[in-house]
């Protein structure tokens, strides 16, 4: 995930767009009637959004530019065709900003299967400029903040529990099976999400066996020039420790200092298939 609707200098030559795709868009007013029930009845011309119908590959949001580093684009939620025969079954449906905006797909950015990525120059998500999207927690670059974005809500997150006995300096999360505490799920508080990351501790089954508590440390971003990142797939690693993936030759203490890691660590694969030094900690 770490790492984009034309402007009117069209000749600016620091302007770099992306290929043709295969397919086309259309505007489509079934659609745009559809977009204005996805945020709490507003009309469509409040919400500030436009429908279309694509076909192939093609999204109304290809033509994205980055200008000197400065995403330009509008932001697009995939919908449902209308049911109603606004669509074929080989015709994607979209509610997008009318207007161009500060944000723009990532087509390098990697997001999971559904979602799309989407590159922001400054501290507004997505959802600010279109009320019909759902996006994760953003991934700060140097200057812009990524995200990966739906038209459909996302699987349910965590929520806090303070009632796990987590240690000092730790804040306990409950959350279903395959999620894990993320700063999205501050909900009311998601805009801080962005600046808000969490190192994570192995799970532990919680007495309903739907869930799993997780003791997670708050102020956890990586470093500048850190190396080491959570990993709660360490081969071994007891429930309640730290796991960690170390890309570099630095340890998870070096960019964590809370973190101890009494054994050393272990030549293998991240979780994420990538060669690695695996780590087991504790946070002291």
């Amino acid at each position: 995930m770490r790492a984009a609707a034309v402007l009117a200098a069209a000749a600016c030559a620091a302007c770099v767009s992306a290929p043709a795709p295969d397919g086309s868009c259309r505007r489509d007013d079934t659609v745009e009637a559809a977009c204005a029930t996805v945020a709490d009845g507003g009309t469509t011309a409040a919400l500030g959004l436009v429908g279309y119908a694509c076909t192939g590959n093609a999204r109304p949001d290809d033509h994205r530019s980055y200008v000197q580093g400065v995403p330009q684009g509008i932001i697009c939620a995939d919908r449902p065709a209308a049911a109603d025969g606004g669509g074929a079954a080989t015709t994607q449906a979209y509610c997008c900003t009318a207007a161009i905006t500060p944000c723009a797909p990532d087509p390098v950015a990697v997001c999971d299967p559904g979602t799309t990525a989407y590159r922001c120059l400054d501290v507004n998500r997505p959802e600010s400029y279109n009320p019909a999207i759902h996006c994760g927690q953003g991934v700060k670059a140097a200057d812009t903040v990524d995200f990966c974005c739906s038209g459909s809500p996302l699987p349910p997150g965590c929520g806090e529990n303070d009632g796990l006995g987590c240690s000092g300096g730790l804040i306990g999360w409950t959350c279903p099976p395959g999620a894990v505490p993320r700063g999205q799920d501050l909900l009311a508080n998601k805009s801080r999400a962005d600046q808000y990351n969490l190192l994570c501790g192995i799970g532990t089954p919680a007495p309903n066996p739907k869930y799993v508590n997780y003791c997670c440390y708050p102020p956890a971003q990586v470093p500048p020039g850190g190396s080491c990142v959570e990993d709660l797939q360490v081969p071994g690693c007891a429930s309640g420790r730290f796991g960690f993936a170390c890309y570099g030759p630095d340890l998870p203490s070096d960019d964590y200092p809370p973190m101890r890691c009494p054994e050393p660590g272990v030549a293998g694969k991240s979780s994420a298939g990538y060669q690695a030094t695996l780590y087991c900690c504790d946070f002291e």
